[in-house]
This record gives structure tokens, C-alpha cells and sequence, in this order.
């Protein structure tokens, strides 16, 4: 089958969904499929190369995000669309509007992936982030983006739901996004070190990485706690760290780096108010870091929980103080926890959702 993956900012390493589709392009090709990206030219080689598209006023915002917007060119939509069986449309913004309009009118099979709720978009943006304005942002996802999608990949129930709440009338498919193999390897050996929590994550207003470090307080001085990303908030915590006698460390790793870093913790904590799915901490539990995640309405990552010390209420610092506790006074549970979620992982393998999207796309009707 050959397959179109539309998607404003391809080769973005720092964006989770652009990392996502970049595994999927492969495990589709491993498959014994041909795909192509329609795409920005910003960061990366595309099959079919759009400009970047600058927005004034907001471009500072954006250019923050570390992801860049594509401008849609209809002579390079046509020929990407021409040439595919199968589309499939990533980011709910202007360009994908413009190829799926494009791709009903020549009749092409037309899908789309959930990846973003419209806080991911406007929560940084403190005087945007209303009722009305993300009401606004999903309505353009479902009215004009996804308008002739016929079919709607949620990485979880939890986001399958809120389509449903919100009046998506498209076949709605539970499909996660996919733990890369490269995590899904036997976790070395620990020997004696100090307890380590690993929270990974833009710094950001909505991973409310803050949560954790009011958390400290609460906790012993014997524990050492990684804060793995970059972002605008990175010097408001670094100032709160001060004050706190755990070692703290502040860092963006490389993908290679946070692997052995993974291996080598004993908790991930994921406190954000608003995720999708949050590979970060999919990867972690993978890598064998028992997780502790924030439970939150628009966090779909709490649906990786396996008991109820793998959860906190959101924002609760002293709730997630007592269950950090918990885990570090009972290594024994500790470590059985790490090898279940182990297991776990197994069943959320990038190839077996790949495999499970092709089998919809090659059933799935065409766009009218």
C-alpha cells in the first residue's frame, strides 16, 4: 500500500508526535509498505516539502514549542495526494484541512491520528488557554481539519471517550502509539545506588513538573531526582531546587543517554495535567522504572496505572510525597513492579499497533 503520513513538522526531535510518526513511517516500511511525508522543510527531509508557516504575534510561542507549522501549497498537495492510496492526516491544523478536502475529492482512503487536545496547544498561552478558545480549536479539528476523515486512531479509551463527548461521528479506532523496541529490552542488573526518580518532560506549564518538586519537601535528602528536558520553565525550577537538599539535576539527554538513565532508576513521575498518552513515561516503565502518574481529566497516561500506587491525584504534592515513600520503603514490591510493567510493555509494541492500523487502512472505505 502506499501511504501519505501529512504532518506539518516531520524530522522534530523534541516533539512527541513527530518522534511517533517518524516510528510508524518505519514500521510501515518494514511492513512491506511505501510511505511518503508531506511536510515543512524546517527540520528534516520530506517526499514533499512545504514551507514553513509563519504566524505573527505567535511565532515566538511556537518557536518555544520547538515545532513549526507547514504552509499548504496545492500543486505539492496534489502530487502528494495523487500519488497515495491511503492518507493519513497526523496534526489537526490548516494544511491537513487542506489535504483531506483534496483527498475526498479524489476519492483516496482519509484518516487521522488524535494527537494533540487543544490545551496541549493554548495551556502555555495563559491569555488564550479559555473554555471558548479550545472549544474554538476543536471544532476546527473536527468541522474543517478532520472534516472527511472517515476513520480516527486514539491512542487510548480515555481519548476515544472524550471524541465520542465531543460529537466525532468517524469510526474511532483504540490504537496506542507504540513503545519503540528499542526499549523493550531485559533491564540490567541494579547494584547499590542511590534512589532515583526520573521525571521526563518539557518544562512547561502543563507537565507541571513543579508538583514533583513540592513533593521534595516532604521526602528524605537520600534520594537523587533527574528532571529529563528543556523548555521555558527550566531557570523557575531550577530556582525552587535550590531550596531543596535532594540532588537535583536539570538536563536534556539524547535519546541513547536517557535509555541507560531509565535503566538505571527506580521511579518515573508524570505529573502533567494534559497528555495524550505520554510515551516518555511508556518508555520508562519499559525500560523498568515502575511509574507514579498524575491523575488528571485530559492525562490519558493514568491508563497506565496497574495498582493504585502507580497513581496520585493531580497537583497533590503531599499525595505523591506518600506514594514515592511508599515505593522506596518496600523494595522488594518494588522491584516485582518493575518486571510486571516489563511485561506490560510487551503488549503496547510499536509493531503490533503498526500492524493493527494497516489492517483498518486496508479495509476502510474512501473519503467522499
Amino acid at each position: 500500500m502506499k501511504i501519505l503520513l501529512v504532518i506539518d513538522d516531520f524530522g522534530c526531535q523534541t516533539n512527541g508526535l513527530s518522534i511517533s510518526t517518524q516510528r510508524f513511517k518505519k514500521e510501515f516500511e518494514k511492513l512491506g509498505h511505501e510511505v511518503r511525508i508531506l511536510g515543512n522543510e524546517a527540520n528534516g527531509a520530506v517526499d514533499y516539502p512545504l514551507p514553513v508557516q509563519k504566524l505573527p504575534f505567535f511565532q515566538k510561542i511556537i518557536d518555544k514549542q520547538g515545532f513549526q507549522l507547514a504552509r499548504s501549497q496545492r500543486k505539492m498537495v496534489n502530487r502528494a495526494v495523487s500519488w497515495a492510496e491511503a492518507v493519513i492526516l497526523e496534526t489537526p491544523f490548516p494544511v491537513s484541512a487542506v489535504v483531506g478536502k483534496v483527498a475526498a475529492k479524489k476519492h483516496k482512503k482519509l484518516a487521522a491520528m488524535f494527537h494533540i487536545y487543544p490545551e496541549n496547544i493554548l495551556y502555555s498561552v495563559p491569555f488564550l488557554n479559555y473554555k471558548w478558545s479550545n472549544h474554538l480549536l476543536l471544532n476546527f479539528a473536527k468541522k474543517i481539519a478532520y472534516r472527511h476523515v472517515t476513520d480516527i486512531f486514539c491512542p487510548t479509551e480515555k481519548v476515544a471517550h472524550y471524541l465520542r463527548k465531543n460529537n466525532f461521528k468517524q469510526k474511532l479506532h483504540v490504537i496506542s502509539n507504540g513503545i519503540s523496541n528499542t526499549y523493550l529490552v531485559k533491564r540490567p542488573e541494579q547494584t547499590d545506588h542511590c534512589f532515583t526518580i526520573l521525571c521526563i518532560g518539557r518544562f512547561s506549564h502543563e507537565k507541571k513538573q513543579e508538583v514533583l518538586l513540592r513533593a521534595l519537601k516532604y521526602l528524605p535528602k537520600n534520594i537523587r531526582v533527574i528532571f529529563a528536558g528543556q523548555g521555558p520553565l527550566e531557570k523557575n525550577y531550577r530556582n525552587l531546587a535550590k531550596h531543596l537538599p535532594q540532588q537535583i539535576t536539570f538536563s536534556y539527554y539524547k535519546p541513547q543517554q536517557l535509555q541507560k538513565i531509565m535503566q538505571k532508576s527506580d521511579l518515573v513521575v508524570h505529573c502533567a495535567d494534559i497528555e495524550i498518552e505520554g510515551m516518555a513515561c511508556m518508555e520508562a516503565f519499559a525500560s523498568g522504572c515502575v511509574p507514579i502518574i498524575a491523575d488528571a481529566p485530559l492525562s490519558s497516561t493514568s491508563s497506565y496505572s496497574l495498582t493504585k500506587n502507580n497513581l496520585f491525584p493531580a497537583g497533590d504534592s503531599r499525595a505523591l510525597a506518600k506514594k514515592i515513600l511508599f515505593w522506596k520503603n518496600h523494595p522488594k514490591q518494588l522491584q516485582k513492579m518493575s518486571q510486571e510493567y516489563q511485561q506490560y510493555a510487551q503488549t503496547l509494541s510499536i509493531e503490533k499497533s503498526a500492524k493493527k492500523m494497516l489492517i483498518i487502512l486496508q479495509i476502510m472505505p474512501p473519503a467522499k
